[in-house]
This record gives C-alpha cells, sequence and structure tokens, in this order.
C-alpha cells in the first residue's frame, strides 16, 4: 500500500512537472510594442494633438496611409479627436526613419522624421498630417 501511495505522488509530480514545462514552452512573449493604445513604447512613432509632446497621443507601429478612420485614444488632451489633420507634435521612438504626409496615401507634402526625433510639427505640417510610413 505505500509502494502505490508513493507511486500515485510520483506519477501526479511527474505529471505536474510536464503540465508546467508545456505551458512555458507554449507561452508566447510579450510584444514589445501595441501599436494605437496610446503610449509611444519602443520601436514606434507618435503623433500628439498638442505642441511638446502634449495631450493625447497616436502611437504607429506599422504604416498608416489614411488617418480619416483613426482617433487619438486617452488619456490627454485630444482623446477621442480625429487623427486626421489634428497633429502639433511628434517622437520618432523606433530606429526607422518616419515619413508623414499632408495628404492620404503619400500625398502632399512629404516630411521626413530620423530615428530618436522628437519636436513640434512645422507651418507645413501642423494639423495636417493624414498618413504616416516608415523607411527600412
Amino acid at each position: 500500500m505505500q509502494r502505490t501511495a508513493l507511486r500515485r505522488v510520483a506519477v501526479t509530480a511527474l505529471a505536474l512537472a510536464a503540465l508546467g514545462g508545456g505551458a512555458l514552452a507554449t507561452a508566447g512573449s510579450a510584444s514589445a510594442a501595441t501599436q494605437k493604445n496610446g503610449y509611444v513604447e519602443s520601436n514606434e512613432f507618435g503623433l500628439y494633438y498638442s505642441p511638446d509632446r502634449g495631450g493625447a497621443v497616436f502611437d504607429l507601429f506599422f504604416v498608416d496611409e489614411d488617418f480619416s478612420d483613426d482617433w487619438f485614444p486617452g488619456p490627454g488632451n485630444g482623446a477621442g479627436q480625429s487623427v486626421n489633420d489634428n497633429t502639433a507634435s511628434y517622437w520618432n521612438n523606433d530606429f526607422y526613419t518616419w515619413l508623414v504626409y499632408t495628404d492620404a496615401r503619400r500625398g502632399g507634402i512629404e516630411g521626413s522624421l530620423p530615428p530618436g526625433y522628437i519636436g513640434n510639427a512645422t507651418s507645413n505640417f501642423r494639423n495636417k498630417i493624414s498618413s504616416a510610413y516608415y523607411r527600412p
């Protein structure tokens, strides 16, 4: 009887260890960036509603060829407002150069923002940006 109890404990322990190891092996790693969540993370490009990186932020990891259906997520001034033609400053927290355009689908005036760039939009771009692309 004692052997049976020990065997059950050993088998149960091995089964639990196998399940735990399998769970660890199948667990995915967290993404470094979650675009359009309102926070500029590593490898993202952020467009801010207000000057000096103020207010709500629209963060991109992938290109967005038309801002007309995008909104600034909260928190901050401008949350819930359209991103299209509503950007006052940026932060390129990516290792790629980002290109912004005053019209959708690379139309209008092009602006180039190198990696690490932080600044306010110039008069050509302030509240006029409608699309953004990264250049590898």
